[in-house]
């Protein structure tokens, strides 16, 4: 009897693991979906006026803050939705989204931030980042930190399927013909490009091309003439003042 009754539960096992694969399962939603890109207008709070803008070249030193629970899953400035256990932040003015290296002066830690909010409008705090980052950054008992604050790049920007429809790599504000590039100039120097590339960081693509006076160096693509015009300022503030837009058809 025993013998039967094993030989029953074997064949039992043998079944359930022929079974079809329970497909109802969840699949996993890119935590960044449905989201815009956004400057938006000047707004005022608490009697404080706010002008958002463009900003490739914001450094900042101040205070950081922190928030969670009370916001945990409502929708940010851009769309997005607030996760505190993502690494995002909060500004008054940045692009969003758009990424920004934050630094804890007291203790040297940095992290890069995702920028998708409005705030913070307490005092003179200049960023408000999520839980998750304040406890990386190491302040998240204490509630604030002296921080610096640096843009770093362009954000991705992903529909609510979670696919990409702004590439950080392939600006296309308004457009379908990419073919708007800023010279950035021609080093004779190989080893200079790599100094130069740090200095360009965030801007969009570095192209370097070997041509036969050195090696020419490009930012771009772009579709939309005016955004390219603001990255160019951006880079002649960096110190390559003879930079210039060209289209390359």
């Amino acid at each position: 009897m025993y013998y039967l009754n094993f030989i029953f539960l074997i064949f039992l096992f043998i079944i359930s693991s022929c079974s079809p694969i329970n497909k109802n399962y969840s699949i996993k939603k890119n935590p960044y979906s449905g989201g815009i890109y956004k400057v938006g207008n000047t707004y005022q709070v608490d009697g404080k006026i706010f002008t958002p803008k463009e900003s490739f070249d914001y450094v900042e030193k101040g205070v950081a803050s922190w928030y969670g629970p009370k916001f945990h899953g409502k929708k940010t400035a851009n769309g997005e939705t607030f996760n505190m256990n993502l690494l995002t932040a909060a500004h008054k003015t940045l692009q969003l989204p758009s990424l920004v290296k934050v630094t804890n002066i007291e203790n040297k830690k940095s992290i890069i931030l995702r920028v998708n909010d409005r705030g913070p409008f307490v005092k003179n705090r200049i960023i408000d980042v999520s839980k998750k980052a304040a406890s990386i950054l190491g302040f998240q008992k204490k509630g604030t930190a002296n921080v610096v604050v640096e843009y770093y790049g362009i954000a991705n920007i992903y529909d609510k399927n979670g696919k990409i429809i702004r590439n950080k790599k392939s600006l296309n504000f308004g457009g379908n013909k990419k073919n708007l590039y800023i010279r950035v100039g021609i080093f004779s120097k190989y080893a200079s490009l790599k100094k130069v590339k740090s200095q360009l960081k965030g801007l969009g693509e570095i192209g370097i091309e070997k041509i036969i006076s050195g090696y020419k160096v490009t930012v771009g693509p772009f579709s939309n003439k005016n955004y390219a015009k603001r990255i160019e300022d951006s880079i002649k503030k960096r110190g390559f003042e003879d930079a210039f837009l060209e289209n390359i058809k």
